[in-house]
């Protein structure tokens, strides 16, 4: 027997169009959000890596959050890329003064999310993934020197 399939379902497009300021602006709100955690969870302990860390994940979480809210193109594959090409940034900051840290992680994490974001856009996944792994490796390399 036959059935019969509904398709009047309402669905929700992806919004395809490339949007520099939406997706820079989320990464800005991801980065703040990542130098709160990172205070908070300091606060509970002496190290500085831990804190760091747990925030990088948290972060990325909220910033998928806010690409799905906003309907961007793979949210996923961005915020992951960003989270690990900056991991470690709070130990990075560590020793400057609070309002550069605010500055630097707001703005790393600003131009992270526009980086991958840009290349993301790029409709095949293949060469997406060799590019931003490519960026992930470079970033990782120049960030220990």
């Amino acid at each position: 027997m036959a059935k019969i399939i509904d398709s009047d379902i309402e669905s929700r497009t992806i919004n395809s169009s490339y949007s520099t300021w939406k997706n820079t602006l989320v990464g800005l709100t991801v980065g703040v959000v990542f130098w709160c955690l990172t205070t908070f969870i300091g606060r509970f302990s002496n190290s500085v890596t831990i804190p760091g860390d747990v925030a990088t994940i948290l972060a990325a979480t909220v910033g998928i959050i806010l690409m799905v809210f906003f309907h961007m193109t793979r949210p996923l594959l961005v915020a992951s890329a960003s989270a690990a090409s900056l991991w470690g940034l709070a130990q990075l900051t560590n020793g400057l003064a609070w309002f550069e840290v605010i500055i630097w992680t707001i703005l790393l994490y600003g131009l992270a999310y526009a980086l991958f974001s840009w290349v993301s856009r790029y409709t095949r996944i293949v060469p997406v993934l060799i590019v931003i792994i490519a960026i992930i490796v470079v970033v990782r390399i120049v960030a220990t020197l």
